[in-house]
């Protein structure tokens, strides 16, 4: 046996221990766990639409500590988008260090909505291996969480829950008990041991305190339908994000694995709901001004939860633990982005280029600044980290400008031919979900789809 199958053979073991470890947490069987053990090496945060200026303005406020510690740690700077910056496709670019003709996944729906029946995208789509696959392949474990297009949930060597989990918690579908229905359902997460365990930590968006939910408004909440319809969305980007925290918070805390991500929509669809009222100047008709002021904090206020979230994150972090922080592109509103020819936008066309990437930990630069950094440098930048070959397939390259000197020189760069396996699927026809009408009307209300 060569040292190269012995070393493979070794981190499948290791990765086969963490899957147990998984599940005997979760029934109730806390094992053993060394203690440098449980920290994860990497701990990865994406956020999706947080815009680099409005950090750094917020975060000069000393609205953001805990991100502006992350930057002052660290090295962090502008991380640049692809057009036209639709999410699934930019999210899969991160997690594969790919453009979207190598990996698939053009946007939202299948044919982006032209067909006539029109079907979110699902994970077989998929054309290229995830950065969770590769590591799996190199024997380090992963906990994914609610990173977009990731139903079904995949089989990892650790968990994951999908995307879509937050959907299928709806009171009628929690209620649809046959057999069948559960078992589709449980396609949200991987191992389906975990599936109750998960559900118990939702979170309502009718039992959020009212306290809690006014600390995003500027004033009362006036009387009619659209009033009633902001706060009810309010709650709901609310609820999901907490749930995802939760969820955070029990599997980061009771499972280590290797590299732990997690992602929150949040804050995206904050900008899509609620821009106009920050910014009432640039939506075409007049708003009521109560409305205007009681909801026209509600963005930047959501910004400093986001920055609470990552200060919590921040609990599960080791010695040796690196952080990486990223959206998939920034926002710019109603005005559009830079060289957007319109004269209003909504939707794809409210984001812009401009997202955010910071590193901090002990082989990370302080203090740095990473210049022309673009989103599919994220994923051989994590190889990297792991000291695992970067794919020569790849169309990315590692932000090495973020690490320090030292541990350069000690880790060299290295590159294999590719990742890429026949075990990739990409098939054509996307896998439904018991939440797809909720997907669909969901993109409707945002802009994204007519």
């Amino acid at each position: 046996m060569t040292a190269r199958v012995r070393a493979r053979a070794t981190g499948l073991i290791l990765v086969a221990a963490a899957v147990a470890a998984c599940l005997a947490a979760l029934s109730g069987c806390q094992p053993a766990v060394e203690e440098d053990a449980v920290a994860p090496r990497i701990l990865f945060i994406g956020v999706d639409g947080l815009d680099w200026e409005r950090v750094q303005r917020l975060a000069d406020d000393g609205r953001l500590p805990n991100i502006a510690g992350l930057i002052e740690e660290g090295s962090s700077g502008v991380l640049h988008s692809l057009y036209p910056y639709l999410s699934p496709s930019v999210w899969t670019s991160i997690a594969t260090g790919k453009s979207e003709d190598k990996h698939g996944i053009a946007g939202f729906l299948v044919d982006r909505g032209r067909t006539t029946n029109p079907t979110p995208t699902s994970s077989n789509m998929r054309t290229a291996r995830a950065f969770w696959q590769i590591l799996n392949d190199r024997g380090f474990s992963t906990g994914i969480i609610g990173w977009l297009v990731t139903w079904p949930a995949e089989p990892v060597a650790g968990y994951m829950i999908s995307s879509r989990f937050s959907s299928l918690l709806r009171d009628d579908l929690l209620e649809a008990g046959d057999d069948e229905a559960l078992e589709t359902k449980r396609q949200g997460v991987h191992p389906v041991g975990i599936w109750d365990d998960a559900v118990a930590l939702r979170v309502d968006g009718d039992d959020i305190g009212e306290q809690t939910i006014a600390s995003f408004l500027g004033g009362d909440v006036p009387d009619g339908d659209k009033a009633a319809l902001a706060l009810k969305e309010l709650r709901r980007i609310y609820a999901a994000d907490e749930t995802t925290l939760a969820m955070a918070h029990r599997f980061f805390g009771d499972v280590p694995t290797d590299l732990a991500a997690v992602y929150f929509r949040g804050l995206d669809t904050c900008c899509h709901m609620y821009w106009r009222y920050m910014e009432p100047d640039t939506w075409p008709e007049e708003l009521p001004p109560e409305m205007v002021t009681t909801f026209g904090s509600v963005i930047e206020r959501y910004y400093v939860r986001i920055d609470e979230i990552v200060g919590e994150l921040l609990e599960h972090r080791g010695p040796g633990t690196m952080v990486l922080l990223c959206s998939d592109h920034g926002f710019a509103g109603h005005a559009g982005y830079p060289g957007y020819e319109g004269e209003f936008a909504v939707g794809i066309s409210m984001h812009r280029e401009d997202g955010v990437i910071i590193l901090a930990g002990p082989d990370i630069e302080r203090g740095g600044r990473i210049d022309a950094a673009g989103i599919l440098d994220v994923t051989p930048t994590v190889l990297a980290a792991l000291d695992i070959p970067i794919g020569d397939d790849m169309d990315g390259a590692p932000l090495v400008s973020a690490f320090r000197t030292s541990w350069i020189d000690d880790h060299p760069i290295r590159t294999v031919e590719t990742h890429e396996t026949d075990e990739t699927p990409g098939d054509a026809e996307p896998i439904p979900s018991p939440v797809d009408d909720e997907v669909i009307e969901r993109l409707k209300t945002l802009g994204y789809i007519n």
